[in-house]
């Protein structure tokens, strides 16, 4: 007998491991992207999606998923729902908090004007749902993990299409290797399934191989690097985002110089940025520094900025929009912040100093901030 609630979240601790678009070089992510023939079918797209997932993640952690996904796919698999009937609507969008939903391309208010935001949690199972999936089982019997997470997936999908009856499903997750499955399901079940782009992009083989009904895209530059990715064609329809352009175009009051934007950098590289970022202050520029809301210790970052003359502003006070257009020049290594900046007529710095080699992998990434007009951080210290 197994607890499958310490099984569940064990596995998913461990599936939550991240391999960070800088650890695997990106010509041994193109070898292996190339090493697979042309996916015959979209259960195929993501069956390699997977594999390239599970080649980031290594070895170990792959055979520890699939091994503890075993019993979560018995458990799953044999676990009644029951059904909750609610209002019909015209589409459905699983946000899971990513996307407002009043952020959506138009078009897709257009074409499905009554749209109703989902939780995408509650499950249901048909004999029709059955049948699906054991299409993919027999096609690979041993890969547990993807069995199961495909299995959850799908009774949830399930779920909203019996529920609401929508004409169409939308989504941001392209970097799911169910993705490509659940678009078969939702055809399946004659229903669309559309995803909208809601972050910045690199080439990262986390992203492969996905295939949506539609694809709403940022920029055209996007279109080839998912094409890159092996993506499927023909999905793709680029739109402008309001989420890019900040402040609908209204001015606003520069309060600060220089506004140093964080990700993830701790220890040394943190101390590295409020050094070079003290030189600015002692300058006389008003400099400040805007922590990550999850990833950034505020703590450490305090402690290394106390008497440093750079001001760190308050995620929860100041919105990303204030922050951005009351500044000058927006610093960053990688952010999507850059990409707002830009289209916001806001000066774009790259910090090709705190990390160097990875500054210099961000060309061979594919980074679209490097091909616009930008500063670099070396040339203004």
């Amino acid at each position: 007998m197994f607890d499958i609630k310490f099984l569940k979240k064990t596995a998913f601790i461990i599936g939550k491991r991240t391999n960070g678009v800088f650890k695997m070089p990106v010509e041994q992510q193109k070898s292996y992207i190339q090493h697979f023939k042309e996916p015959t079918d979209n259960i195929e797209r993501s069956y390699y999606q997977y594999c390239c997932q599970m080649k980031l993640s290594g070895t170990l952690i792959s055979y520890l998923l699939n091994i503890a996904s075993l019993p979560l796919l018995l458990f799953y698999y044999f676990k009644k729902n029951n059904l909750v009937n609610n209002e019909k609507c015209d589409a459905a969008f699983i946000s899971i908090g990513v996307i407002p939903i009043e952020l959506l391309p138009a078009m897709i208010n257009e074409e499905f004007p009554l749209m109703k935001e989902v939780d995408g949690v509650k499950e249901f199972f048909t004999e029709a749902d059955k049948q699906f999936f054991k299409k993919i089982f027999i096609r690979y019997p041993f890969s547990w993990h993807f069995l199961f997470k495909n299995l959850l997936k799908i009774k949830t999908y399930s779920h909203i299409i019996n529920s609401y009856q929508p004409k169409c499903i939308v989504v941001s997750g392209e970097y799911s290797f169910t993705s490509s499955v659940l678009t078969e399901y939702c055809n399946y079940c004659n229903v669309r399934h559309y995803n909208v782009m809601h972050g910045e992009k690199l080439f990262f083989m986390r992203d492969t191989f996905f295939s949506y009904d539609k694809c709403f895209i940022w920029d055209d530059y996007y279109r080839k690097l998912f094409q890159d990715l092996r993506a499927a064609d023909g999905q793709f329809v680029v739109y402008a985002p309001k989420t890019l352009c900040l402040g609908d175009g209204r001015r606003v009051a520069k309060h600060r110089d220089y506004t140093y934007y964080l990700g993830a950098q701790t220890g040394s590289k943190l101390e590295k940025i409020i050094y070079r970022l003290q030189k600015l202050a002692l300058s006389g520029f008003k400099v400040v520094i805007r922590p990550h809301p999850r990833y950034t210790n505020l703590d450490e970052l305090k402690k290394l900025a106390f008497g440093k003359s750079i001001e760190i502003e308050n995620p929860n006070e100041v919105n990303i929009a204030e922050s951005v257009l009351q500044t000058v020049n927006v610093i960053s290594l990688y952010s999507t912040v850059l990409n707002q900046a830009y289209h916001s007529g806001v000066e774009i710095v790259i910090d090709d100093i705190t990390e160097p080699e990875e500054y210099e992998k961000l060309k061979k990434l594919q980074y679209i901030m490097v091909t616009v007009p930008h500063k670099l951080l070396s040339s203004i210290i």
